[in-house]
């Protein structure tokens, strides 16, 4: 598939997620690899995940297919998938839990900076979800993301951070010693 072709693909995906939350106030924050690389790093992604809140996970999922998505999964816990032709969304629920030892259950999209329709998720909620799921291709894509952030940047997550969760916050510090360590050793291979 071509370039141009993926990225249409994910356009008209990404257009008929803001016409469902436009249409019905509906926030929607988008969070996984494209926040990676709406944040700087040019990650490769398979899917569009959405953090929807636990108040509008029902209403979303029943207006889904008005808006051209297909439901393919339907979950008890909120943990539902929809897909848009090839393109599959998965609903990250306000509430619920990335891994089962998180000890924090995840943000709503106001909590991630996300108050009307389809948007990003702020840096730091970003960060927040990436943490609590600790999965090996999230720590990679934040040490990425860490790499080209600036002081300001690092400051905001480290703040925010420090106020969800001490485990977060002492995760967020090993990541960015790593991500120094990593930019450290790049710039001798120049």
């Amino acid at each position: 598939m071509s370039k141009a072709n993926e990225q249409n693909r994910f356009a008209l995906a990404i257009g008929a997620l803001e016409k469902l939350g436009k249409d019905h106030e509906i926030p929607l924050a988008i969070v996984g690899g494209l926040g990676a690389i709406r944040y700087g790093y040019a990650a490769a992604t398979e899917d569009i995940g959405i953090a929807v809140g636990v108040n509008h996970l029902n209403k979303m999922i029943d207006l889904a297919p008005s808006y051209g998505f297909r439901v393919v999964w339907r979950a008890k816990s909120g943990w539902h998938t929809i897909a848009f032709g090839d393109v599959e969304i998965n609903i990250v629920p306000e509430g619920g839990k990335a891994r089962d030892d998180a000890p924090t259950t995840i943000p709503g999209p106001p909590q991630l900076g996300v108050v009307h329709g389809l948007d990003y998720a702020s840096l730091p909620g970003w960060f927040e979800l990436k943490i609590s799921s600790a999965r090996q291709k999230d720590l990679g894509h934040m040490v990425e993301v860490l790499k080209r952030m600036d002081a300001k940047q690092l400051a905001q997550v480290n703040q925010h951070l420090s106020r969800i969760h001490a485990e977060y916050h002492a995760s967020f510090q090993q990541l960015v010693a790593q991500a120094a360590k990593e930019k450290q050793q790049e710039r001798r291979r120049e």
